[in-house]
């Protein structure tokens, strides 16, 4: 299977990143004489909601996936 990308405008890249899904898993460690002096570890997923909940991706307690966001009013004046 092979993929496209000429003529793909941005939107277009977005949309499939958010549609199936981005993981980056990266460890990066720098040493010098076999002393550790800096190690970082990286965990990112990049997926729309829907994707992630599809992949059993764990969202914080108090998100409400599919119920809409109250607009807050100013009062009249």
């Amino acid at each position: 299977m092979q993929h496209s990308t000429q003529g793909e405008s941005l939107a277009d890249v977005v949309e499939r990143v958010l549609d199936k899904g981005l993981v980056i898993n990266a460890d990066i460690v720098i040493s010098l004489c076999k002393t550790e002096l800096l190690s970082i570890k990286l965990r990112a997923a990049i997926a729309s909601f829907e994707t992630a909940a599809k992949w059993g991706l764990a969202f914080p307690s108090d998100m409400r996936i599919g119920t809409p966001v109250p607009i807050k009013r100013e009062p009249a004046v």
